[in-house]
């Protein structure tokens, strides 16, 4: 099962991303800034979804480590607006998504190499008609 770090300053606002992001399949952790950098010391993730919350600093940092020990961790950074997006394009990440929950959904499922539950459609079973006796 792929892991995500999801790292924010608003602990609901985390509890409920996390829980969007677990329609992933996939195993979802909540830290701060700080309990993320340390965690990232011991443990790899799949993906790293850096909230809009954060400052530019504290986001570009948690890039920077990312990219410098665990370079094939993917970084999702979710951004609430057009010029938060410009303003990130310097640091290295892996994608933007808007924080409505199926674009997100969607974004972290594509970067995870995977196709969210709800985009597949199961085909349609044919009904057959019995003639009435």
């Amino acid at each position: 099962m792929p892991k995500i770090l999801l790292v924010g300053q608003d602990p609901r606002l985390l509890e409920t991303r996390a829980a969007v992001l677990a329609k992933v399949q996939a195993a979802v952790i909540c830290q701060d800034t700080t309990e993320s950098l340390k965690i990232l010391e011991r443990e790899t993730f799949d993906l790293v979804v850096l909230c809009h919350s954060l400052s530019e600093n504290q986001a570009d940092e948690i890039a920077g480590v990312i990219r410098r020990r665990w370079p094939r961790t993917k970084i999702l950074l979710v951004v609430s607006n057009l010029s938060q997006e410009r303003f990130h394009k310097a640091m290295e990440l892996d994608g933007t998504s808007s924080p409505e929950p199926s674009r997100l959904i969607r974004r972290a499922a594509e970067l995870l190499g995977k196709v969210p539950q709800f985009l597949t459609k199961e085909p349609a079973t044919p009904q057959r008609h019995q003639a009435a006796s």
